[in-house]
């Protein structure tokens, strides 16, 4: 795995010889009704809670772009009720209504889309054979992600209420349970 020091100087050479930035994956709007979703998860404590796997998978992000915005709320989470407090709790429906904002940008060309194919070498019989592969996006439907939680109603319905009974206990610090592994304590 290459050091941080390389990566970040690989990503100055990268940013020198960009006409502009690379466009965004989502909509503005978007990326606030899934932090705001996120936000609706993180609070409820209602029984059989869904994985954060599975909520990312629902939302179509990653587990980790989950974990990043958990451990924003843990330690900041004066903008996400800021937002909560501002907009009120998100539903399933602005959701769609922002993920249908986000296609619209993607076909008017503001926004990226993943990558439908991918260039792979392979080589067999010491021959080296390039050609394109699809990708998992290219399987994809275009709208719609998986399956939605189970308990999703619950959190992310149209009727959550909010208040000072439901005030959330954030903890001093985060606690992450590491995978025994043979030789490790």
């Amino acid at each position: 795995m290459p050091s941080r020091e390389s990566s970040v100087r690989n990503l100055e050479k990268a940013r020198a010889h960009w006409q502009h930035p690379p466009r965004p994956w989502r909509s503005d709007q978007e990326s606030r009704v899934i932090r705001r979703l996120v936000w609706q998860w993180f609070r409820y404590r209602g029984p059989e809670k869904s994985s954060g796997r599975a909520v990312g998978r629902w939302l179509g992000v990653s587990h980790t772009y989950i974990q990043k915005l958990l451990r924003e709320f843990g330690t900041d989470p004066s903008r996400a009720l800021w937002q909560e407090q501002t907009h009120g709790p998100a539903t399933i429906d602005d959701l769609k209504r922002a993920q249908a904002h986000t296609w619209e940008m993607k076909q008017r060309g503001c926004l990226r889309s993943p990558p439908r194919w991918r260039r792979v070498e392979f080589k067999v019989s010491g021959c080296v054979y390039r050609t394109f592969v699809p990708t998992k996006a290219s399987t994809r439907p275009a709208t719609g992600h998986g399956a939605a939680p189970q308990d999703v109603n619950a959190w992310a319905g149209p009727v959550w209420i909010s208040g000072p009974a439901t005030r959330p206990q954030f903890p001093t610090r985060a606690h992450f349970r590491r995978r025994w592994r043979p030789g490790m304590p």
